[in-house]
Order: structure tokens, then sequence, then C-alpha cells
């Protein structure tokens, strides 16, 4: 997990550079057939997509509309319309989440090169190192192999348990760049005298955007473990350490970036683009307002069942991490 941290260091356009990304669905609950025909591919370097969102239902999968029906041969042919999908063009295969004929949610390995899939790509802000937009899909036919093992709402849930955290630590990785950037050039104008001294105010943001990233990567390297050892609240901490360290990361670059002065808003400067990234990690993977509310809602609802009080939970994800 922390060699996400170091990709993001670099460029958080790396955000997939460690395991499979969203292909670990398809090592994980693919058939023999898919498996051999997709992971080492992947291995090698290809991209898996994921295709969940809808613009009516925002990332809420319970409101797919994508449906199948049946088709010749035993096929399904799925017909539907995915929004603010990343990795529109670069995807050999994507994990699309779509209704079975009898309404069932599930998922299944889809071709890229599939001719009834329509692309339509969409400029974003930031996160533009792989292409975005609008996904549709006209009658794609979809084998039984193709289907992966598992309800898609289970499928989701373990899988995201596990991606998160990846995906925070790669976002801290790229604040600690900016906390880097800024430490030298204040470092190099006072010694050079161009700055005779630092503000009080200034070391007070260096002290604090130090500890609270360094405090959030821990948070995520727990709820990485959290997951990779199946704990039961491995869907709870990934969903509430990436909606703090995403937090975390946007609110430490804003403040660190006003200590660079005007270099640090110019369009051509580092700062800047991560600034733009960080902002749209706020939406990738889950808003997070959304996953806040889900953590809390855990609590709550847990609170009615749950015999032991909240700081037993806390202590037993401890030591499960």
């Amino acid at each position: 997990m922390l060699v996400q941290f170091v990709c993001g260091y670099r460029d958080i356009d790396l955000r997939d550079s460690f395991g499979l990304g969203h292909g670990s669905l398809i090592a994980d609950h693919g058939s023999p057939g898919v498996r051999q025909k997709w992971i080492p591919r992947l291995r090698a370097g290809e991209l898996a997509g994921i295709a969940i969102t809808e613009c009516h239902g925002g990332s809420r999968p319970a409101e797919t509309r994508t449906q199948a029906v049946a088709g010749p041969g035993g096929t399904w042919l799925v017909t539907g319309r995915k929004t603010w999908i990343s990795r529109l063009n670069e995807a050999a295969v994507f994990v699309l989440f779509f209704r079975t004929p009898d309404g069932r949610l599930a998922a299944a390995a889809v071709d890229a090169t599939e001719e009834g899939l329509r692309r339509q790509p969409i400029p974003p802000t930031g996160l533009a190192g792989w292409a975005w937009g609008v996904l549709e899909l006209d009658a794609v036919p979809i084998r039984r192999d193709d289907v992966l093992d598992g309800s898609g709402m289970r499928l989701l849930r373990q899988h995201f348990a596990g991606y998160r955290p990846l995906v925070t630590a790669t976002a801290l990785g790229g604040a600690a760049a900016v906390f880097d950037t800024v430490t030298a050039r204040l470092s190099a104008r006072q010694f050079s005298g161009e700055l005779p001294r630092l503000r009080d105010s200034a070391l007070i943001t260096l002290g604090r955007a130090h500890v609270q990233l360094a405090t959030a990567l821990l948070g995520t390297v727990m709820a990485s473990n959290v997951a990779e050892a199946g704990g039961a609240e491995a869907e709870l901490w990934g969903a509430a350490t990436k909606a703090h360290g995403i937090d975390v990361a946007n609110t430490t670059v804003a403040e660190l970036a006003l200590l660079l002065g005007a270099s640090g808003f110019r369009a051509d400067c580092q700062t800047a683009k991560i600034r733009r990234d960080l902002n749209g990690l706020l939406y990738a993977d889950g808003i997070h307002d959304s996953l806040y509310r889900a953590a809390g809602k855990h609590h709550v609802d847990g609170a009615k069942t749950t015999v032991p009080p909240p700081r037993s939970r806390l202590e037993s994800a401890a030591r499960t991490a």
C-alpha cells in the first residue's frame, strides 16, 4: 500500500500503479477462462476500468438501470449508459455492473473492443491522466463465463474496502510532495537571505501539515491492513479513512500553496496540478460526504444490535491492524 504513497508523490496520475487496480475483481471473482484471458494482460501493464456510475443515481449501485436481456446462444445483451468513467479510452477491459434479466445486480468483465460500446470523452479539470466521460452500451454481449462470481453489491463492498486505501495513499503522497516543495523553497529563501525569518504562522502551518499527513497515512495503513485481514469492518474503515485522507490532503495543500506565493498558482506549476487532482478525488471512488455518512450510519445502526460500545470496536480494529 505504501508503494502507492510513493507513486502519488511522483504523480497522482499513477494511482493504479500498484497491483491490478479494478482488475483485482477479475482476479478474485472471475471464471477460469476470464482470468486466463485478462490477468496476464493486466500484469503486463494493461488497464481495467470500472463502470458503475449512472447519471440519475450517481455512485449508488442500487439505482442501476443498465439492463441485460436474453440473447442468442445463452448470452445476455446489455444496454445502458454509464457516466464519469475513468480510463475511458485506455482500459482494455471494463468491470461492468448491470441488472441481470431477473433484476439482480451483477458484474462482468467486458472487452473494451466490443462493437456495442460507444465513448463520449469529457475533459476533466483534474485527474486528467486518463480519459474520462460517458460509456454507452448498445446490446453488448455478455457470456456466462464473463460474469463474476457473487452478488454485485457484495463484490463492490469487498473491492472498495481494499481499493480506497490505495487511492488515499496516492493522494497523501501528492500532498507530501507539496509539503517537501514548500519546505525546500522556504529553506532556500532563508539560506540565501531573501527571507530573513519565517513568520510564526508559516511554521505553524508546516508543523500542522506534517502531523495531519502522517496521522492520515497511519489511518490509511490501518484500513488497508483490516481489509487484507478480511475484517468485518473493512468497508467502514476504507470509506471513512478515504474521506478523511482526501479531506486532509486537500486542506493541507491549499494552506501550503499559500506559502509558495504567486508561483504556486501558475497553471504549469506541479502544485497547481496536484490541487486539481486532489479536488477530483473528492468525487472519484465515492463522494467524501457520502462516505462519512455511511460511516456514521454504521455506528448508529450498529449500536442498536451490538453490545460493545464504539470504543471497543475501534480497539478491535486496531488489534486487527
